[in-house]
């Protein structure tokens, strides 16, 4: 069956495994409460895109793509060799 006496060894050992579950049980508990909390806070990110926001018109009018083109320079028209 399961042999838990460890006569001499008892006083450190018990103890030992005790504090290991301890911190295990504290590291568990820790990380749900993290990530509920993150979950929270990309949940509230989320639900901000919906509403405007005052920067996005500090950044100014978006570029188009024909701007954007005249800058690379002209397009490439014909066959490659």
């Amino acid at each position: 069956m399961l042999d838990l006496d460890m006569s001499p060894y008892a006083a450190f050992v018990w103890p030992a495994w005790g504090i290991s579950a301890l911190v295990l049980g504290a590291l568990t508990a820790r990380a749900a409460i993290a990530g509920r909390r993150w979950k929270r806070e990309l949940d509230r990110l989320d639900g901000a895109e919906a509403r405007p926001q005052a920067a996005q018109g500090a950044i100014g009018p978006k570029e188009s793509a024909q701007a954007a083109r005249s800058a690379i320079g002209p397009k490439e028209t014909g066959p490659r060799p």
